[in-house]
């Protein structure tokens, strides 16, 4: 136990990892998603008489997130958001020129429950607004909730439209147009678009579950073989913001997560205890490569070769009593761990003293290999105009995903498969000439297979003068020769 507790020691020092806190909810589901210094970055466009004034990075920093939400909220009005400083990129505030955001009282909603937030806004978002607000529209879709309003002032229309991430609760989109109702021009707008530096998020949701497969051989500490299975769930408010800049690996928030035995009973060992983290974020794999490239451990990380469904590295540590030698990747479908092995090799007698290998189920259509098999019909040659001409094509493999039939190089046909299926390309309209049609099949993997068949069709005939044409030459010869024969006969005849 003693040196299973020095490995651990040993992983915690060398990754400096911690497990973030998060907001308790309250009975409606309700929580900040926020921590003190998050930084949200944004894009200023401004425009006047269609032409550009400027463009501007600017940032919104959580200064204090720290803000209790009433339990129940009965009306938005009683909401106490988090303080906001706003900055331009080079960390000067923007002062005055934020009163560009007065038409937005608020940057920020709490989450956990957005069809309360939109339930009431219908009632509620009005007596939030500091101007007269009418045409309130609320908008409600997978990624954001948002709304626009419309305030006149004269013969000047302001149209505002705001949407807010549903993920962290920050504004992501905020539009403002001025309408002169006069000159019927559009005299300003101002657009806000939210991005990031980095272009990453979570591809993992709280709640999911993930299964794995655990395999312990030989004996490492008091740890013997064990072959079982258990999951790992993230918490319900498990995720955290991802920093908008990242400069070391270890910026990336480790998720909140259950780990339990399939049979849901708890685990009392940490066997992912030397996984740097257990999910990554995706979106921008080779930013990834720069970050865990530098990460200070001794002996450096071997970054694994490009793959299009996973990414992972190797490293080792030293305990001086024993070498672990450590591989992690991750599924590039939603950055949640996929494979984490530990060998444990003798310092002094390099003999391998076991290993623990974890492995997520359900991975063979990502490590398959083996392409699609098609069968080969023969090539076909018939005239135009007969009916029942067809190419059929029969497909196998054991994670089919899509087709795809082109014709002379123009895709005519595509589709999803099944093992099994035949895929038929019908050629009775085909007119005459000379065809190349070509089916490729794909499988989850992104292996693929093609097979070509040619198809040359020959001109239909057109009846008995085409008969004639075609046999002109011996109707010809067989004229002659009659002639010939007649004009024999009466020459004999005359003798």
């Amino acid at each position: 136990m003693k040196e299973r507790a020095t490995i651990v020691v040993v992983v915690l020092l060398v990754l400096g990892m911690i497990i973030p806190q998060t907001l308790a909810a309250t009975s409606q589901g309700l929580f900040y998603r926020m921590e003190d210094g998050n930084r949200f970055y944004f894009t200023l466009d401004a425009t006047s008489d269609s032409e550009s004034m400027f463009t501007e990075t600017i940032y919104f920093e959580i200064e204090n997130a720290s803000k209790p939400i009433p339990d129940p909220l009965t009306d938005l009005a009683d909401l106490d958001y988090p303080d906001v400083g706003i900055y331009y990129e080079n960390g000067t505030s923007m002062g005055i020129m934020s009163l560009i955001f007065i038409f937005m009282p608020q940057f920020v909603f709490p989450v956990g429950n957005w069809d309360l937030i939109d339930s009431r806004a219908e009632t509620d978002l009005e007596g939030l607004f500091f101007f007269a607000a009418s045409d309130i529209v609320l908008s409600y879709t997978n990624n954001y909730w948002g709304y626009s309003y419309l305030y006149v002032n004269d013969d000047v229309e302001t149209t505002v439209t705001v949407h807010y991430s549903l993920f962290d609760g920050m504004f992501s989109y905020y539009n403002i147009e001025l309408f002169n109702t006069t000159t019927q021009q559009l005299e300003a707008e101002w657009t806000v678009s939210r991005f990031s530096f980095h272009s990453l998020e979570w591809g993992v949701d709280e709640g999911d579950r993930f299964d794995y497969r655990l395999v312990i051989t030989g004996q490492i500490g008091t740890m013997g073989p064990l072959d079982e299975y258990l999951y790992i769930q993230v918490a319900e408010e498990g995720l955290s913001v991802i920093p908008y800049t990242l400069g070391d690996f270890v910026d990336i928030p480790d998720i909140v997560r259950d780990i339990l035995w399939a049979n849901d009973s708890v685990i009392t060992i940490d066997y992912f205890d030397t996984a740097i983290r257990l999910a990554v974020p995706i979106g921008n794999w080779t930013l990834l490569d720069d970050l865990i490239d530098a990460v200070a451990i001794p002996g450096g990380v071997d970054i694994d070769d490009p793959d299009p469904w996973f990414w992972g590295f190797s490293w080792e540590i030293d305990t001086g009593d024993t070498l672990l030698g450590i591989h992690t990747d991750y599924l590039k479908v939603d950055g949640m761990i996929a494979r984490h092995t530990v060998t444990v090799t003798n310092s002094s007698t390099l003999d391998v003293m076991g290993t623990i290998s974890i492995e997520r189920t359900g991975l063979l259509p990502y490590t398959d290999r083996t392409a699609p098999v098609i069968n080969h019909p023969t090539d076909i040659e018939f005239v135009e105009g007969t009916e029942n001409q067809t190419i059929i094509w029969g497909l196998i493999d054991v994670n089919p995903t899509t087709y795809e039939v082109s014709v002379n190089g123009t895709v005519v046909d595509s589709g999803s498969w099944t093992s099994g299926d035949d895929i038929v390309l019908d050629l009775e309209d085909f007119a005459a000439g000379e065809y190349s049609c070509i089916i490729t099949a794909y499988d989850i993997a992104g292996n693929s297979a093609s097979d070509e068949v040619m198809v040359i069709v020959t001109a239909a005939g057109g009846g008995l003068i085409d008969l004639i044409m075609d046999n002109i030459l011996y109707i010809a010869i067989g004229a002659g020769a009659i002639i010939i024969i007649g004009a024999i006969v009466l020459m004999r005849r005359k003798s």
